[in-house]
């Protein structure tokens, strides 16, 4: 059909998979079925007229005018831009036709309404603003209404200054609905390294052809919860280059044609194992990046390890050889989609020692399991609910050097039993003593940048150690007390902070303080974790865990483990 300025509008081709472009001359509908439509298939063709016209011409003649069609466009400089077939079918996003009504709000009565449809997430995109004679309206995120009082208003949105973004003018009247087309563009970027692990890399992108900058991309953590950015840009050409780097370098940049209408999902990996860290691929991964965005869940699972080997002859001639080994199994579990947050955090240690002339003995035993839910109002405002558990698998035994006879005191100090003449005793079974700990209240989260966050928790803890009967403490060489059940509850406070420097240091710190109800003395609870990573499977690691509690214990409890680990990461 044609239009009031003597233009043809362009229809779909059901079984095509090229659009013609903006630019719409006369000639359009024939350059469109020169570049789609086979001549077997001009009877799908949706233009009735278009449709008719050529089932007049045998399929030789129809070639000749594919031909002369496609010749007429390069002295009439018509542009002609491939597409795919529904540009909705790249986005991870519904229509905007499903958007709206998925969203379920009515129409109001005396006004109307704008819909901004969203190509990804719409809390990974920009908000759209809307502006009357000049004057900020209010902002919305991507895919939801904006009601309005009828009149002109203008749309801006996108990624980039104020005039680098996509204006619209729109007219608003009482009881519709007004969807903006999105001739615009989506861009997300993922940095990797060659294990397909996310890499903190930030990057710079520039228009090529005008070589105007649109800011800086940073670097995401997944395994904070961040997720990939979306850009909102212009269609066009554009260059990425790492951070610093000027728009004219020749090396570590790639680029990229941006289509209206359609979301690419950009990844650009990255040589972990040089110093400069220079790209070493880039590109478009069409269904796996897709995919990664549409998992809402995330798994993250490794085995870490590592051998010390000790030999001497210190204490006499003869060479007297240690070893010790300890592994850790760790694994992640995250759901991140806004507004919820899930973090489920295992570790399990297990070590063994041999020495010169006796058995191996388990002398490292823990298994840790963390979760923590948050229900975010605002991007840094929500409610959180935890629960923590901590125990251990193997038995709890004490060596002795010579026979040794030990009397056993039950929780109130009255004798209980005694051994006699023995070489070991088992202070606690498998699985006990287990403690566990739950709290809900107020997460604030001041700081949430890729190689810095900082999460702030307070709200009521609770906090309870399960003792089997066969549970005891040691009080000297030759006594031992059994331990109680614990149940404490109070107001917790929690500081949860993770640092990252020069990309390959690590800070990770936890801190939990629990004030009991009752007058009872505060619980500590520290554990920060430095790692410093060699190469990708190789890293030095200082763990230090600091406890008091001073119901229990009446000393503060320390613990120091240095090693050099050797990391396999199974995804």
């Amino acid at each position: 059909m044609m239009d009031r300025d003597g233009n043809f509008n362009l229809v779909s081709c059901h079984s095509s998979n090229v659009r013609v472009g903006e630019r719409r001359h006369l000639l359009s509908p024939f350059l469109r079925w020169a570049t789609e439509c086979r001549p077997s298939q001009y009877q799908n063709c949706c233009d009735v007229t278009l449709a008719a016209s050529i089932g007049l011409f045998p399929a030789r003649t129809l070639g000749i005018m594919r031909v002369l069609a496609l010749i007429s466009a390069v002295f009439l400089n018509e542009t002609v831009i491939a597409q795919p077939a529904n540009r909705f079918d790249t986005w991870l996003a519904a229509p905007p036709k499903e958007q709206l009504y998925r969203e379920g709000f009515d129409d109001q009565k005396g006004v109307g309404r704008i819909f901004v449809p969203a190509m990804t997430t719409p809390a990974n995109e920009p908000l759209y603003a809307v502006f009357r004679d000049g004057k900020l309206v209010g902002e919305r995120l991507m895919g939801s209404s904006f009601f309005l009082e009828p009149g002109t208003y203008t749309v801006i949105l996108g990624t980039g200054n104020i005039e680098q973004r996509v204006h619209r003018e729109v007219v608003v009247n009482r009881e519709e609905t007004v969807v903006i087309d999105p001739t615009w563009c989506s861009l997300t970027i993922e940095v990797i390294d060659e294990s397909r692990n996310s890499f903190p890399q930030d990057l710079q992108i520039f228009n090529a052809t005008t070589g105007e900058s649109y800011g800086i991309l940073s670097a995401i953590n997944p395994e904070l919860g961040e997720q990939l950015q979306t850009l909102i840009l212009q269609p066009g050409l554009y260059k990425i280059v790492k951070r610093g780097l000027d728009f004219n370098t020749f090396v570590n940049f790639a680029t990229l044609l941006l289509e209206p209408g359609v979301y690419t999902p950009f990844t650009v990996v990255i040589n972990s194992s040089t110093i400069t860290k220079d790209f070493t691929g880039a590109g478009i991964i069409t269904r796996a990046s897709q995919l990664r965005q549409l998992k809402q869940w995330k798994v993250y699972a490794a085995v870490h390890g590592n051998v010390i080997i000790t030999s001497d002859n210190n204490t006499s001639k003869n060479l007297r050889t240690n070893l010790s080994l300890l592994s850790q199994l760790e694994n992640r579990l995250l759901f991140d989609r806004f507004p919820h947050y899930y973090l489920s955090n295992n570790l399990l240690d297990l070590g063994a020692l041999k020495q010169y002339g006796a058995k191996f003995v388990i002398n490292q035993d823990r298994l840790q399991l963390k979760n923590s839910y948050v229900y975010f109002f605002l991007n840094w405002l929500g409610t959180y609910g935890r629960f923590d558990a901590l125990t251990h698998l193997a038995p709890r035994i004490a060596l002795f050097d010579s026979l040794r006879t030990i009397t056993l005191h039950d929780t109130k100090g009255n004798f209980r039993q005694q051994k006699i003449g023995v070489t070991q005793f088992e202070k606690a079974p498998p699985i006990f003593p287990i403690e566990l700990k739950e709290g809900i209240g107020v997460n604030i989260t001041p700081l949430k940048r890729f190689n810095a966050r900082l999460s702030i928790r307070s709200g009521l803890g609770y906090q309870q150690v399960y003792n089997h009967d066969n549970v005891y403490s040691e009080v000297s060489d030759a006594l031992y007390k059994q331990v109680e059940n614990s149940f404490v509850r109070g107001m917790e406070a929690s500081l949860v902070s993770s640092l990252v420097f020069f990309q390959n240091v690590t800070v990770t710190t936890q801190l939990d303080v629990l004030f009991p109800f009752g007058g009872q003395k505060t619980i500590v609870d520290l554990e920060n974790f430095v790692s410093l990573r060699i190469t990708k499977q190789i890293s030095l690691e200082h763990t230090f865990r600091l406890k008091q509690n001073p119901a229990r214990d009446d000393y503060l409890i320390q613990e120091h483990l240095i090693s050099v680990r050797l990391s396999y990461y199974f995804f």
